[in-house]
């Protein structure tokens, strides 16, 4: 018999491309960005986009960014997301989108330049497990072949 001990998270079955560039590259999450921190980061920014695409909408900029960071020091699940950061589709998409653009590797070094960074974690899918065995009390002869 096989019993979880622990929740079995479900996830989509798409692998997120940021948690595996993390991963493979050995590139540590960043620290949560400050208000005081966020003029160097939009600074930054306009290298990237230089129409402020990313200006508009009822959630700041640094509250998603903060958001997905939080997401990648965790190992939560998009939809895990605590509601202080936002919509998390929002968030997620954005990432996705500064991801694609190459913005994010630049955005993560800046910052990890401040230290305070933590490597990324990945919750694995199944829990811990306990397996109960038992083997039935059968005479065996001894004489047959098995091919275990």
């Amino acid at each position: 018999m096989v019993k979880p001990l622990g929740e079995v998270r479900k996830r989509s079955g798409v692998k997120c491309k940021v948690t595996e560039w993390h991963e493979r590259t050995g590139t540590p999450v960043p620290a949560r960005v400050a208000a005081s921190e966020w003029p160097v980061v939009e600074e930054l920014m306009t290298t990237y986009f230089a129409c402020r695409q990313f200006a508009r909408g009822t959630v700041d900029i640094r509250t998603q960014l903060n958001g997905a960071l939080h997401r990648l020091r965790t190992g939560c699940l998009w939809g895990e997301l605590p509601e202080g950061y936002g919509p998390w589709q929002l968030a997620k998409e954005r990432q996705n989108a500064w991801f694609r653009k190459g913005f994010w590797p630049v955005l993560v070094e800046g910052l990890n330049r401040r230290g305070a960074a933590t490597p990324v974690r990945r919750e694995p899918q199944v829990p811990p497990l306990e397996v109960t065995v038992t083997v039935a009390s059968e005479s065996v002869k001894h004489d047959t072949r098995s091919t275990l």
